[in-house]
């Protein structure tokens, strides 16, 4: 494969965005009937937050901001300064190991304590913190209720033997519960994405983790292969869905998560990453030339458009569906009901509407 063919290849894998509804579809009013889960939501990916970097998100209705000291401690902050409530993201800087204020130069440090002011003693001035980990070069935020610090932590999978390769996103008027049941409504695969899907066993809850096993032969959108999905995936809360896919006839592994964070009241940023890892079969000659020319990250571009059409398909459908807390659910869709009991445990008991 030469150049020119390589980048005809990528013109075509290149995933194209989901128009968004501005308008709630929830039904019975405009509040939505799901509230904010608690657990961790994925904000960026770490190649995102270089040492210095300053770098804005939307999270729950909040402007938060992430940045990376020069010594390359990673935070998550509110953005407003707590002096006179400048938006850090907007002319905020990385001083050394301080987040500056653009608006009276106050310097916060990594505990989030106001340490430095342009004339006289600091102020008592605290900067709120989210807390944050940064697993499989993903950067994740927590979310308790009444500030309960974390009490589990994001899954592995893919470990950081896994390098993001490609990536897509698309912004949905619809609950991060909505967007992963769909992992487990395997009856929607042969009508909406005329896929034939298989559960191999049913969902399997360990705590705050769900283990989904189903078993797939998707082409790849470009022809590339046929993706075989054997092991299924994670499911770490409701923002988090990872595992990993092979590619049998050219001998690649790759690592699939889906990340979907809510940034407001039924509003959720849905982002795709693919991850490419040497394969094992280190005599393969599809291998060899994967070397030279970038044959694996060609191969995460052609499984993200693969999944951006699938998730564009659903989009159509969650952008306009009304959440139903009470479905009348058929005999094969006992997984939909498993899932639903698994996910009660992200809510308060006092601020979540009973699903049956």
């Amino acid at each position: 494969m030469n150049r020119q063919s390589l980048a005809r290849l990528r013109h075509r894998v290149r995933p194209r965005a989901v128009p968004v509804r501005t308008d709630l579809a929830v039904g019975g009013g405009d509040r939505a009937p799901l509230p904010y889960a608690s657990g961790w939501f994925g904000l960026a990916l770490s190649r995102e937050v270089p040492a210095g970097a300053v770098v804005n998100r939307r999270f729950m209705g909040r402007d938060v901001v992430l940045y990376r000291t020069r010594g390359g401690v990673l935070r998550a902050v509110d953005a407003h300064c707590p002096h006179l409530g400048a938006h850090l993201g907007a002319g905020g800087l990385v001083d050394g190991e301080h987040l500056v204020c653009p608006f009276h130069r106050f310097a916060f440090d990594v505990e989030g304590s106001c340490v430095k002011v342009p004339a006289g003693a600091p102020p008592r001035a605290t900067l709120a913190q989210f807390t944050v980990r940064e697993r499989g070069k993903i950067i994740y935020v927590w979310h308790g209720h009444d500030a309960a610090q974390p009490a589990w932590e994001p899954s592995e999978l893919p470990d950081d033997g896994f390098a993001p390769a490609a990536t897509w996103s698309t912004l949905l008027t619809s609950h991060p519960q909505e967007v992963m049941e769909s992992f487990v409504d395997y009856q929607h695969q042969p009508i909406v994405h005329n896929v034939s899907l298989r559960e191999v066993a049913p969902p399997v809850a360990e705590g705050p983790l769900l283990r989904i096993s189903f078993s797939a032969s998707i082409r790849l959108s470009v022809r590339l292969a046929t993706i075989t999905v054997e092991q299924g995936l994670v499911l770490s809360g409701l923002g988090l869905a990872s595992g990993e896919v092979t590619l049998h006839q050219i001998g690649m592994t790759l690592g699939v998560v889906l990340m979907a964070t809510p940034v407001g009241p039924w509003r959720t940023h849905l982002r795709v990453v693919v991850m490419a890892q040497t394969a094992s079969r280190a005599d393969s000659p599809w291998l060899r030339k994967a070397a030279a020319t970038s044959w694996s990250a060609l191969a995460g571009q052609a499984l993200v458009r693969t999944i951006a059409h699938q998730m564009g398909q659903d989009a159509r459908i969650w952008n306009w569906k009304r959440y139903e807390p009470y479905p009348p659910l058929t005999p094969g869709e006992s997984a939909i009901d498993h899932y639903r009991r698994w996910a009660r445990q992200f809510y308060s008991p006092d601020g979540l509407l009973t699903t049956g």
